[in-house]
């Protein structure tokens, strides 16, 4: 078993910036690791922290140093895909040091963390903001679990194959869940699928896989499914979530605000 911190969507920007002329999303991302790390004795060990795209929101090497510099101060191993926002060169140049971020071509890669295999994949189309799945990541799901054995194989990536009812999110979904199914569907167990995108907790299934997002660091989108719903964000609920990813293991979401208490019964 290990234990992962699942982190999504910290929107990083160049320092003085402002994401959508409002959020200053570097202070917000020095208080959540804040947060986290009074928080640590009661969350217990972490194995890896696992961060499922747009760790920046303008693609500079400015906002990526600003992460890098605030995930490290978690203490902990770092596994590390692009979202939408992500530009892919700058997003290499940045966590190259780490054993998983190969030199060139797309940011796919393999990590196994005790019996656990976690498949990072690149859904990152650079212009646009929905994703797809390239004959080359799928070819790599393949050969991931082909090599699993008996370890438990966690799928990571930005765009869920899910749709939310969002809207606006849905547009921008990924495009090809059908193929991310079929690869999946060759292994012979159910495989445990981490996104991010969509700012907000959503479970679903992909086919037999069970999906599940976490909420974003820095913002969320209000549940809507009207045809005329503004497209927008909220400053909150915020968070990042923690998995077990044990066979039974649960995975859970840590928000940032808390209300009082405890009180005893």
């Amino acid at each position: 078993m290990a234990w992962l911190l699942h982190i999504s969507d910290l929107h990083a920007v160049a320092p003085g910036q402002l994401v959508s002329g409002r959020l200053d999303t570097g202070h917000l991302l020095h208080e959540v690791i804040t947060t986290l790390r009074a928080r640590m004795q009661a969350i217990g060990p972490i194995d890896a922290v696992l961060v499922t795209g747009d760790i920046s929101d303008d693609g500079s090497a400015e906002s990526y140093a600003i992460a890098r510099q605030e995930l490290e101060r978690l203490g902990v191993r770092l596994l590390v895909i692009p979202g939408n926002h992500d530009r892919r060169e700058p997003f290499r140049a940045a966590f190259s040091d780490l054993p998983e971020i190969a030199p060139r071509g797309l940011i796919d890669w393999v990590a196994d963390i005790g019996d656990t295999r976690v498949v990072g994949l690149d859904t990152l189309v650079e212009g646009q903001g929905g994703g797809a799945l390239r004959d080359e990541s799928l070819s790599h799901l393949r050969e991931a679990l082909a090599g699993s054995g008996d370890r438990q194989v966690i799928v990571a990536l930005h765009h869920p194959p899910l749709r939310t009812g969002i809207r606006f999110m849905d547009a921008i979904g990924l495009a090809n869940p059908d193929a991310l199914r079929d690869g999946l569907d060759r292994h012979g167990v159910p495989v445990r699928i981490l996104a991010g995108h969509v700012h907000g907790v959503y479970h679903g299934l992909l086919g037999r896989h069970p999906v599940v997002t976490a909420p974003a660091c820095c913002s969320a989108f209000a549940f809507d499914r009207r045809a005329d719903a503004a497209a927008g964000f909220m400053t909150g609920p915020t968070g990042c979530a923690l998995i077990d990813t044990a066979p039974g293991g649960v995975w859970t979401e840590l928000p940032f605000a808390h209300g009082e208490g405890p009180f005893t019964f």
